[in-house]
């Protein structure tokens, strides 16, 4: 079967485990679900995009059967919105006074029914988060089909290893469901101490042209190294609410607007890119023919350059670096041209065939180098920065990421995290997706770059265990929250843990802190 013909998709969904596992993450999610099953119906037939730069490069599907079983009692008042969307929905009320229904039962019949329906459908998926679907997964994988589950809370690892993808909470909230991961702007006026205060519009273009001057280097600036920059500027040092624009991804934004070339892009950290300008296929006047002469001759004494530095180096060079020393000795028209016409240092670099020298885009942050006589450094942990753990915490975090994913960062880096937490919630008002990523960028400013995904674990984490979070918030008592969590996790995957193991749990995670008790 072609890998671009869309996939033949039986979809099942277990509505009142899904709608409750969205309702303790994110109330307003639940609510979306329940009422616009349409949205994320489309998301799924797309192929599930993470971004739309994913949207040309995945398989799309063909949902044929739709089934919602869901109990008429408690959540009858969204039935329409899923018979209206072409999905048969099966009643499943209470069987007991706990609530517990029959729609596991119901949903592995008729799953086993599909396996032998006469159209040989090619995915299952499952929206449940219940471990009881696991034997089913099984038979569907020995029967060679594909599967897909989407557990709206704390699933079991036999669970989500039973199936060939999990879809993430965080991806369907933000884009099956459309919750929008950008704060409103007063929020992000609530981080500064006094009244904003409008900076010079001269001081902003000289902080963008020296972003970009930057970022040419090589294509690209993480937001970890952009307080750094930013550092250079004495009005920057003076001023403690990022300019007047309150976090460091607002002041960034602003400044990419400034420079036509400059974009931020997302990841984990995020970062500012330079957007190449692709040149005109054909020459429209004569003043731009004027101009390719001008550039050619400056690419070549820039190339010229480089290949100097490159014979006189002992060492690779820093791409960085290398960009620096090119500026200062050919002057201000190297950026004021962008390279050149190449938009970047890399990309001019990149362009040049048998130049006598290589780059190297990793290890961090780019090197240029001669391949006979340079060989690229190894990527090295700089163990001197990093406090000293307890003997035998190390291998604990080893052995915990492994049975449960809990994210392994050092007791520093979890003090970082806690603390941002504490700060944001206290700040703004919770919302899973608006939380994570303003608590990734918190911690991008304090000089650690953690994961959003890192993030979402622990808030999750810390909400499974009842938690709600609210302004009274301590880093101190989120971080008990979360090492109980952590705890709970080692018990479900039955993870052997003595009385000293219990002792390095909470060195990892509260030790950061100061207060491991």
């Amino acid at each position: 079967m072609s890998t671009t013909e869309p996939l033949k998709t039986v979809l099942f969904v277990d509505f009142d485990n899904i709608y409750l596992g969205l309702k303790q993450l994110d109330e307003a999610a639940a609510e979306r679900f329940g009422t616009d099953p349409g949205r994320w119906l489309s998301w799924m037939e797309r192929g599930m995009p993470a971004g739309e730069e994913e949207e040309g490069n995945l398989r799309p599907r063909h949902i044929l059967v739709r089934r919602c079983y869901l109990n008429p009692r408690d959540f009858g008042r969204y039935r329409p919105n899923f018979t209206r969307t072409a999905f048969n929905v099966i009643d499943c009320p209470p069987l007991t006074m706990q609530g517990k229904n029959s729609a596991d039962i119901y949903m592995v019949m008729d799953i086993i029914d599909a396996l032998e329906h006469k159209t040989r459908f090619d995915e299952f998926i499952i929206l449940s988060g219940d471990a009881d679907f696991t034997p089913v997964l099984l038979r569907l994988r020995g029967h060679d089909r594909q599967t897909a589950i989407l557990a709206a809370g704390p699933a079991s690892e036999a669970y989500k290893a039973a199936c060939d993808l999990v879809i993430q909470e965080d991806d369907f909230i933000e884009f099956a469901l459309g919750m929008t991961a950008e704060a409103p702007p007063q929020q992000t006026q609530k981080r500064g101490h006094g009244p904003a205060v409008t900076p010079p519009r001269e001081l902003l273009d000289a902080i963008a042209a020296k972003l970009y001057a930057e970022a040419s280097a090589n294509g690209e600036i993480l937001a970890t190294d952009l307080p750094r920059l930013y550092l250079s500027f004495p009005e920057f040092r003076r001023d403690s609410n990022w300019l007047g624009f309150y976090s460091l991804r607002s002041l960034t934004a602003d400044l990419a607007k400034r420079h036509p070339s400059l974009r931020l892009t997302e990841g984990d950290p995020w970062r500012v890119t330079v957007q190449v300008p692709a040149r005109p296929a054909t020459v429209p006047d004569q003043s731009e023919a004027a101009v390719r002469p001008a550039e050619d001759a400056l690419r070549q004494r820039i190339i010229q350059q480089v290949q100097r530095m490159v014979d006189e180096a002992d060492e690779p060079i820093v791409m960085a670096r290398a960009a620096h020393e090119v500026t200062a000795k050919l002057g201000p028209q190297v950026i004021e041209s962008r390279w050149a016409g190449a938009g970047t240092f890399k990309a001019l670099l990149q362009s040049v065939d048998d130049a006598g020298f290589a780059i190297a885009a990793a290890p961090s942050p780019g090197f240029i180098y001669d391949p006979d006589r340079h060989d690229l450094p190894a990527v090295e942990v700089r163990e001197e920065l990093r406090p000293a753990l307890p003997p035998g915490l190390d291998d604990l975090i080893a052995r915990v990421h492994k049975a449960t994913g809990t994210p392994d960062l050092k007791p520093n880096q979890y003090a970082v995290l806690f603390d941002a937490i504490a700060e944001e919630v206290r700040e703004n008002p919770y919302n899973l997706t608006q939380t994570s990523k303003a608590v990734r960028d918190r911690c991008i400013e304090r000089g650690e770059s953690i994961s959003r995904g890192d993030v979402s674990f622990v808030l999750k984490g810390i909400i499974y265990k009842g938690h709600r979070f609210a302004k009274r918030d301590s880093a101190a008592g989120l971080a008990k929250e979360f090492r109980d969590s952590v705890m709970a996790r080692c018990e479900d995957v039955e993870m052997e843990m003595s009385d000293a193991d219990h002792r390095l749990i909470d060195s990892w995670i509260l030790g950061g802190l100061g207060n491991s008790k």
